[in-house]
């Protein structure tokens, strides 16, 4: 009888023990909170959302924590910080909203040394800061935060760079469901980005600064080329026959230098017998047309509609000579059309 009971208390304490392995526990001690009521939000699974009820800004959270598993507590409005958990540890955070104190261990502490180093970060080297912290350890999921806080939720978010520093980190990290997620999210941007053109402004060689104003209700050939570039010279050369073949009609030819020193434009834009307008803002393969449209490799060019619409990609010769021709009748046909419309509607007047 002694022996079975022995055994039953040794089972008891196996399985106590290997629940307390499998589970992760937050513990909080948070002054000035908005409200008791905690909100917790997982990556996984479908995103499920959970509360915490803090008593005087103490509180404890323990989940069951077979795999790494990532959640997130809103703290205030603007406040949101992410947990790392991992089965068998825990975490403690103090402080306020703003200012957490945390200590724990693995991306836990990594995100406690995140915290400290913004926190010491001027202003104006903030995001120089946070693209040191994101490139020197790529392999930390405390990146995801970063990714989100400073880039993500910008008013204005650079998709681009969000990639380059995404493709940056580990394939862990890359295939979290936010990121996949993310990732999804930025190619349909990136498309959609591309479809149109809503900002040109670039300087010609006399310092003058073209914009939309000086191109309205015109079909622009925006041809990117570089004086170190041979191919894109030579691609160049080629538009002489396409302005003349559409100098009766609503089109403009704009070249755009990808150029980094200023002299060597202006001797290669010398040379150049061509008439149309040369711009460059001396920011090579930084331009943000460049980027926003993803131009990896030159010649490369875009035909953009009045609308700013970008209708056709890397067209020469023939083809473009045809296309403009065809988009310009088009437009006379719609203008018609809408004509007729008009004078329709007013005879029922």
């Amino acid at each position: 009888m002694k022996k079975l009971s022995f055994l039953f208390l040794a089972l008891i304490l196996l399985l106590t023990g290997c629940s307390k392995k499998s589970t992760f526990t937050l513990k909080g001690n948070i002054s000035s909170l908005s409200s008791d009521t905690i909100l917790v939000f997982y990556q996984e699974p479908n995103y499920k959302l959970d509360t915490i009820i803090a008593q005087n800004g103490k509180f404890s959270y323990t989940i069951n924590s077979d795999t790494f598993t990532i959640f997130s507590l809103l703290l205030s409005d603007k406040e949101v910080l992410p947990v790392f958990a991992n089965k068998g540890e825990s975490v403690t955070w103090n402080g306020t909203p703003g200012d957490i104190q945390i200590k724990g261990k693995g991306d836990n502490e990594r995100m406690a040394y995140i915290l400290q180093a913004i926190k010491k970060t001027k202003a104006d080297s903030l995001m120089f800061t946070v693209d040191r912290l994101i490139k020197e350890n790529p392999h930390s999921f405390a990146n995801i935060y970063l990714i989100e806080q400073y880039y993500v939720q910008d008013s204005l978010p650079d998709y681009s760079r969000i990639d380059e520093l995404i493709q940056g980190l580990s394939g862990s990290i890359k295939d979290t469901p936010y990121m996949i997620d993310l990732q999804a999210k930025l190619k349909e941007k990136k498309e959609l980005n591309r479809q149109s053109l809503h900002t040109i402004s670039c300087t010609d060689k006399n310092g003058k600064t073209i914009g939309w104003k000086e191109m309205k209700d015109k079909y622009i050939l925006l041809d990117f080329w570089a004086s170190w570039d041979k191919a894109s010279m030579a691609a160049q050369d080629s538009l002489v026959n396409v302005q003349k073949a559409l100098k009766k009609e609503k089109f403009l030819i704009v070249s755009l230098s990808l150029d980094l020193d200023k002299k060597e434009w202006l001797k290669a834009c010398d040379k150049d017998t061509t008439r149309w307008k040369q711009v460059c803002d001396f920011k090579g393969w930084d331009n943000s047309i460049v980027k926003q449209q993803g131009i990896t490799r030159l010649p490369a060019n875009l035909l953009i509609a009045p609308n700013k619409r970008v209708v056709a990609r890397d067209i020469r010769g023939k083809a473009l000579i045809d296309k403009v021709k065809q988009l310009i009748e088009q437009d006379k046909e719609k203008e018609k059309a809408a004509k007729a419309a008009e004078r329709a509607r007013k005879k029922k007047k």
